[in-house]
């Protein structure tokens, strides 16, 4: 890949390796000072932020300077048979592994992280800490509180891309007005709605009302079992290619 191409997480992830996996950011900076990306004054910033932003990163001790690089686990297919009753977290977790399969990076609110999909929390999905802050504050708030995001970019530019708003037990109307809040300040945002088969009608009654007059058009619904199919097609691909490749 060429220097240009590479993100900052490709960069950090590179030095970290070198330094067998753990490093101060004293370290770390060193082994990035000569790399093209290192061209402004400002890049010790933005290696700092990169560290901080994404979960591959972490420290045992916050605040020592000393970060570690998380081992990133395959994708595991969902069974069906085995879980009969999808729950609000499994959905989530489908949609962080196919955000990533799918080259992009993801993020869960704060008061999900420690939910479990298929024995792993979410936290450990999700490629990013938190949403990271891509525009107006106000917007940011609304997007940490949407189930699932994706993300395009860098910590020096990011773009959202989809979110996603898993409707399980809850009021189809609160997702819907966040996902409507948000479209509207950035509109390449595409919104999904995810929810059981059972759960279609009241999604049809709710996106008429006269408030969602904006992203009735644009906003896609799916159901969980055409979540599921996707979702372990993509991760059999994925354990493919890897292997074709030698990824």
């Amino acid at each position: 890949m060429k220097p240009e191409e590479l993100t900052w997480k490709d960069v950090v992830r590179e030095a970290l390796e070198k330094l067998g996996g753990i490093g101060h950011l004293k370290e770390i900076n060193k082994q990035i000072k000569e790399h093209e990306k290192a061209k402004s004054r400002t890049w010790p910033a933005t290696v700092r932020r990169t560290l901080q932003q994404y979960s591959i990163f972490y420290q045992k001790d916050p605040g020592s300077g000393i970060w570690l690089l998380r081992k990133e686990e395959p994708a595991m297919e969902f069974d069906p048979h085995k879980y009969p009753h999808p729950r609000h977290e499994d959905a989530q977790g489908m949609l962080l592994e196919l955000g990533k399969i799918y080259g992009y990076e993801t993020s869960v609110p704060p008061y999900d992280r420690k939910k479990k999909f298929l024995d792993r929390a979410l936290e450990e999905i999700a490629t990013l800490e938190q949403v990271p802050p891509f525009t107006y504050s106000d917007v940011v708030r609304i997007a940490r509180a949407i189930d699932v995001m994706w993300f395009k970019g860098d910590p020096e530019r990011w773009m959202p891309k989809f979110a996603f708003e898993v409707e399980h037990t809850t009021d189809i109307t609160k997702g819907l007005t966040r996902l409507n809040d948000i479209y509207q300040t950035m509109m390449q945002v595409k919104p999904f709605v995810v929810l059981p088969e059972d759960k279609i009608k009241k999604f049809e009654i709710e996106i008429s009302r006269g408030t969602f007059s904006k992203i009735k058009d644009v906003c896609q619904v799916r159901t969980y079992n055409s979540l599921i199919e996707l979702y372990n097609r993509a991760v059999e691909h994925h354990s493919i290619k890897s292997g074709f490749l030698g990824e």
